[in-house]
């Protein structure tokens, strides 16, 4: 009751009410388009999906992110001249528990497999490498040393000498690597890989995205993608400026881990965000039920498995230096047709009013990237030019990404206060619940590792209990205490 103020004369806005949400209630996802992946990549997604019971989207992208790496060394996508890579990024949300490791294994089970019996071989060639490196720089210093020769002589008998070539580290997918490791494997390894992460908070909160190397990391991965190219300068292993090189990106990670990349000013304004398809699915934790199935034995993924193998097994299309030259691959007229309506589509829905321009930058790419998933369709269907059905299911793909970025974009400007103040009330509900009342010194003791001191554990505690989450409390020997409002 307000001081002073009859009950009956208490205005609504003083009266007991229920706490406020501390941020905006997410609007639930759009469905993600599984059939748009073709008859083999929607056939799993749905087999995946009915042994592991993930999320559709979840599944759906991984498989997606699959098919994108093993075409991406394959080709280039050329519209009007402008030739882009096949290479493109996506980031899957989901919180713990959402099965993502096991749809990570299946996806990428042939490639994983592959680079498993390489690596075996890799180990082999490298001993007899380092050998023959040996009696190679042996026999060098005998010329260099030998007085009898003259100069001209030392340098035809050094040319005479059989240089071991060091075999090539066939990583085809990296999971946390700095931007400094991702050029030197792309540099002296293949010329295409994955970085796929199925916990990409040890990626985004990790060295790589620390204040002092995040820059560069995201300066790096957004010109790989754009061109698929990228300069160093390094003492010891080698500089230069590198060229045809692709990398596709999958990164899977908790939504309180991906919200600090969504609000990261500098990815955003460094267009790395507007490089990325962002996917955020419900979870289907308590929902599923075990499936005593072996998906091995699945017609349907037998059928994936067995195209993804057959583009491995498919030479890369390698200059003498390493480097991919991927021939150009061109849309029909109607897929072009199509394509052109879509680009005008979306410049239209661009504008101040318009309906994109929350999400500007991504629809900005959106024609390139149908570009390029139409492009990963035509080289995983086999087809040799990139046809209208091809544009159809890019674009439909296109339209949910740009669907979850509206979504999502309002959710990860959230300020860096009102997502502790969540984390906090989390925290208090599983470990503390209702009626009970706490010291401040045990929740900063004891609570989140962002709250480890009085001044920090107050303010968010302010914030709780201006929303009403939280109220002060008397304790028999604490001066400041707090417990949770019984809702």
């Amino acid at each position: 009751m307000t001081v002073g103020i009859p009950a009956d004369k208490v205005p609504a806005w003083a009266q007991p009410h229920e706490p406020l949400p501390l941020t905006r209630e997410l609007e639930p996802p759009t469905p993600f388009p599984v059939e748009a992946l073709g008859d083999i990549g929607a056939a799993v997604v749905k087999a995946m999906h009915e042994v592991i019971q993930a999320p559709l989207a979840l599944i759906g992208q991984s498989i997606l992110a699959a098919m994108n790496q093993v075409a991406q060394p394959y080709a280039n996508v050329i519209i009007d001249g402008r030739v882009s890579p096949l290479s493109d990024f996506f980031l899957t949300l989901g919180e713990s528990g959402e099965r993502k490791s096991a749809v990570d294994a299946w996806a990428l089970a042939q490639v994983r497999e592959r680079q498993r019996t390489l690596m075996t071989k890799y180990r082999a060639e490298r001993d007899e490498y380092e050998q023959a490196a040996l009696v190679y720089e042996a026999s060098a210093k005998r010329v260099i040393g030998d007085k009898k020769l003259s100069p001209e002589g030392r340098k035809a008998r050094l040319a005479e000498l059989d240089k071991p070539k060091a075999p090539v580290m066939p990583l085809y997918v990296v999971s946390e690597p700095t931007s400094e490791a991702l050029q030197r494997q792309l540099a002296h390894g293949l010329p295409s890989i994955g970085l796929v992460n199925d916990e990409a908070g040890q990626l985004l909160g990790g060295f790589a995205m620390s204040s002092e190397k995040k820059l560069g990391t995201l300066t790096t991965l957004s010109r790989l993608w754009d061109r698929g190219e990228f300069d160093r300068v390094r003492v010891g292993d080698g500089s230069g400026s590198y060229y045809g090189r692709r990398l596709s990106l999958h990164l899977m990670a908790q939504p309180v881990v991906a919200a600090m990349l969504l609000a990261d000013p500098l990815a955003r304004e460094q267009g790395f965000l507007a490089r990325c398809l962002v996917s955020f699915p419900r979870s289907t934790a308590g929902q599923r039920r075990y499936a005593g199935q072996d998906l091995n034995q699945n017609p349907d993924y037998r059928r994936y498995a067995q195209r993804v193998t057959a583009l491995l097994d498919q030479p890369w299309p390698l200059t003498a230096d390493n480097e991919l030259d991927p021939p150009t691959i061109v849309l029909s007229p109607s897929a072009k047709t199509a394509w052109v309506a879509l680009y005008n589509d979306i410049e239209r829905n661009l504008g101040a009013e318009g309906r994109l321009a929350p999400v500007r930058a991504l629809a900005s790419k959106a024609p390139e990237h149908v570009a390029r998933l139409a492009g990963t369709f035509a080289v995983f269907d086999g087809d040799g030019q990139i046809g209208e059905d091809h544009i159809v299911r890019a674009a439909a793909l296109m339209r949910h990404y740009l669907d979850e970025a509206l979504r999502l974009w309002g959710a990860g400007q959230v300020s860096a206060e009102l997502k502790l103040a969540q984390e906090v009330l989390h925290w208090l509900r599983e470990k503390m619940g209702p009626g009970r009342v706490i010291p401040i010194a045990d929740i900063y003791r004891l609570g989140p590792s962002a709250i480890r001191s009085a001044s920090a554990a107050r303010k968010v505690l302010q914030v709780l209990v201006q929303h009403g989450w939280v109220e002060v409390a008397k304790h028999p020997t604490a001066c400041e205490a707090f417990q949770l409002v019984a809702v």
